[in-house]
């Protein structure tokens, strides 16, 4: 089977056309959307279910989602491996209906137990995030076979654009039910949505052919008959795997994600706690009006930029990102120190009165260009890491490099709650802490650029003599 895409290189795709033809992606990561930030965003509440009446146990609640976050990339792991070898739409259908399976059971949870509650908790946290940690490593894996690489970036503009929209719809979701009590009715109907998910996948979703976009490989795989089937061995890992730019990006990746997640640990809480106390309805209605507009904005502009800079030269990938990440964290900074009036948990609840104040229009302009610029790295990091990898590894490398991101992700709240614990709830130079541990992800990302283009010329190399044996050995 020829690869999914049709489009002509140099012809820009629309976005509808990425959403008819890789249709299974965005069911799978957009699914995904409606709940990952449904615990965090109600992170007072969450806190009072567990602990009814008590202040907010932010050591422990930086526990359950280190841990949880932990679970994902040591499950993607396992997951990645699997992508490289087998059907990556039964891994999709598999991994879905086991979340489902996690949400449904979560809402069984007994209610204000304290240590019986947090366990329980935990353990459905853990359960189906082993499953989620599969998500992302098979839709790497996936695209690399089925979107052009001229396309991907406008695909993962696409896709990153609707997560965010989702995202939100599913923060605005959460907070109203689990404001008016209603938590265990959102676990059970987002369980349900994940089993519908996987059966629509499962009856329609299309399996692309290993090695179909890549240039070198075109044209002997286009007969349906012929097949790549190249796995990894310990001489390709050595020279693909075990090369300088994949070696930099993966402690990167530590670096970064574990700032980024501490961070935004630290700004919900810090909005939501007294003696600001707004409430996690308004909070996501303040993310909703300023983060989903910058956010749909910056995937769809600049993933058009993305890839129109690449073309030119491919290192422009990696100068955007580290554009990216200087103007996110200095926006983080700006957030934290914006003065924000004391407020009662009636007036934190009060849209009214909030949009009346200062405050809320400065935060809303760091909420705008924080979602926008971030936008920059989420969309030129996976075409980066695809581009410097074989067909057979896409799975393994993705998930490598999950694994390293989301145990910087899972470290983050962890690390959050000692320091302010340690600064008594300081949050200011919490934060300022936190951007001295991202400032060597940028240095990383610098260091990565003397070897890219040999890195790239290899696995060129590599495709190149694999499609002429593939044409020797079927007679072409």
């Amino acid at each position: 089977m020829p690869s999914l895409t049709s489009q002509k290189e140099g012809r820009p795709t629309k976005f509808l056309v990425l959403f008819k033809k890789f249709w299974p992606n965005f069911v799978v990561y957009n699914s995904w959307a409606l709940t990952i930030s449904s615990l965090y965003i109600n992170i007072i509440i969450v806190s009072n279910i567990i602990w009814a009446g008590e202040e907010i146990h932010v050591g422990e609640l930086g526990i359950l989602f280190g841990f949880g976050t932990w679970m994902m990339g040591i499950s993607g792991l396992f997951f990645g491996y699997l992508a490289d070898r087998i059907n990556r739409i039964k891994l999709m259908t598999l991994t879905m209906i086991m979340f489902g399976v996690g949400m449904l059971i979560n809402g069984f949870s007994p209610e204000g137990q304290g240590s019986l509650t947090f366990n329980f908790f935990l353990g459905c946290l853990l359960f189906r995030n082993f499953f989620c940690g599969g998500f992302w490593p098979i839709i790497l894996s996936y695209t690399n076979d089925a979107v052009e690489e001229f396309e991907r970036s406008r695909f993962f503009g696409a896709i990153n654009a609707t997560f965010q929209v989702f995202q939100i719809s599913g923060m605005l979701i959460s907070t109203l039910l689990f404001q008016n009590q209603f938590w265990r009715e959102f676990m059970w109907g987002m369980g349900l949505l994940y089993f519908i998910g996987s059966i629509m996948i499962y009856l329609k979703g299309i399996e692309p052919k290993r090695g179909g976009t890549q240039n070198q490989l075109k044209t002997v795989l286009f007969e349906s008959r012929i097949k790549y089937q190249y796995k990894l061995t310990k001489k390709t890992f050595r020279t693909t795997i075990l090369k300088p730019t994949i070696c930099i990006l993966f402690v990167e990746g530590i670096f970064i994600s574990m700032c980024f997640s501490l961070v935004d640990f630290l700004f919900i809480t810090y909005l939501q706690s007294p003696p600001h106390n707004i409430s996690p309805f308004i909070t996501t209605v303040y993310l909703t009006i300023f983060g989903i507009s910058g956010g749909i904005l910056g995937s769809i502009g600049f993933s058009k930029l993305s890839d129109r800079l690449a073309n030119k030269n491919f290192k422009n990938r990696i100068y955007l990102i580290v554009f990216s990440i200087v103007i996110v964290f200095s926006t983080y900074i700006f957030l934290f120190f914006i003065p924000i009036q004391s407020m009662t948990p009636v007036q934190g609840n009060d849209l009214v009165f909030i949009i009346t104040t200062p405050a809320f229009w400065l935060l809303g302009i760091g909420a705008f260009i924080f979602r926008s610029i971030i936008s920059i790295y989420s969309i030129n990091q996976p075409p980066l890491i695809q581009k410097i990898n074989l067909p057979e590894s896409q799975g393994i490398i993705s998930s490598s490099s999950q694994f390293l991101d989301f145990i910087g992700l899972g470290t983050g709240p962890i690390i959050a709650g000692v320091i302010l614990e340690l600064y008594n709830r300081n949050y200011q130079i919490t934060v300022l802490i936190s951007m001295i541990i991202g400032i060597a992800g940028v240095l990383f990302w610098l260091i990565a650029i003397k070897w890219i283009d040999k890195d790239i010329e290899t696995i060129k190399s590599i495709l190149n003599q694999r499609a002429e044996e593939m044409a020797r050995i079927n007679g072409k």
